[in-house]
């Protein structure tokens, strides 16, 4: 078979299979077992695939029609420009997440010496980031689940973020062993999902952990808990924020309120969502 060839079957079998995106998967998977992206496919389309490539290509494409995520299968996912481990027991980076990644290390610019703490830190995607982007920031990454825990030291590893430093504790709980004052950031992408919904969702997230979308009865025990167990963890003019589900905003930015934050905002998704909300701790 051609490289095309190859490709065009991959595409076949996910749209027999009502795979969203196909001919994107097929694309991808193509890249990741030929290292062959769109563009050599068109020049190079012609070529004889390997056969042991094909193989194994094949084999990925018949676990992608499962609904088995496209990022387990390669076992590598790009965030904000840098590459993560992902696999079962831990939730896969997206897109929306780069926005809350943005905003903080946004935020941190300028700031010299800064400390920051991300809790349900999971591969570690937003944790990294802010170490890569912002190298003078001291970052703890809070994790309880021990099979995200070794991704997440794994792709501190790959990243060489050595300023980036996996902690293994319970956000509800481990609160107690920092000190008041000590961060000039504390963010959090938490389980957000309420639970009554997680049986409902589609049939990829059904693959992710379900302690890293379980967000209790209305989505909002983990906001709750972090605002109000950690505000006190924060440098005064130093900032809280939460990535949130699509009808959260609005609790979430009152919760910042009741607790005594200012200058509290939120961020909308490319979908118009509004998927951050971010808010100024007191000078007082």
């Amino acid at each position: 078979m051609t490289l095309t060839e190859v490709y065009r079957k991959g595409e076949e079998m996910l749209l027999k299979a009502n795979i969203p995106d196909a001919d994107v998967d097929a694309a991808v998977l193509m890249e990741h077992f030929f290292g062959c992206d769109r563009a050599r496919l068109i020049i190079h389309g012609d070529d004889k695939a390997d056969e042991g490539l094909t193989q194994r290509y094949f084999d990925a494409i018949t676990e992608r029609t499962t609904g088995r995520p496209l990022q387990y299968i390669t076992g590598i996912w790009n965030f904000m420009g840098y590459d993560f481990y992902v696999g079962e027991g831990v939730l896969i980076p997206r897109d929306d997440t780069e926005i809350l990644a943005e905003e903080v290390c946004t935020f941190l610019y300028g700031k010299k010496n800064t400390s920051a703490i991300d809790l349900c830190s999971g591969s570690g995607a937003i944790a990294i980031t802010l170490g890569k982007v912002r190298p003078d920031c001291t970052v703890l990454a809070v994790e309880y689940s021990k099979d995200a825990l070794g991704y997440l030291d794994r792709n501190i590893e790959l990243n060489n973020t050595a300023n980036v430093t996996a902690v293994c504790g319970d956000v509800t709980e481990c609160f107690g062993d920092y000190n008041d004052g000590t961060f000039d950031l504390v963010v959090s992408n938490p389980p957000y999902i309420e639970s009554e919904e997680i049986d409902t969702l589609q049939q990829e997230l059904k693959f992710e952990p379900r302690m890293a979308l379980d967000g209790g009865k209305d989505g909002l025990y983990f906001y709750r808990i972090i605002t109000d167990k950690w505000k006190s963890k924060i440098k005064p003019g130093g900032m809280l924020a939460f990535e949130v589900g699509e009808r959260q905003s609005e609790p979430v930015s009152e919760l910042l309120r009741i607790h005594g934050f200012e200058n509290i905002y939120t961020k909308t998704d490319l979908h118009g969502y509004n998927r951050i909300v971010c808010g100024i701790k007191n000078n007082r």
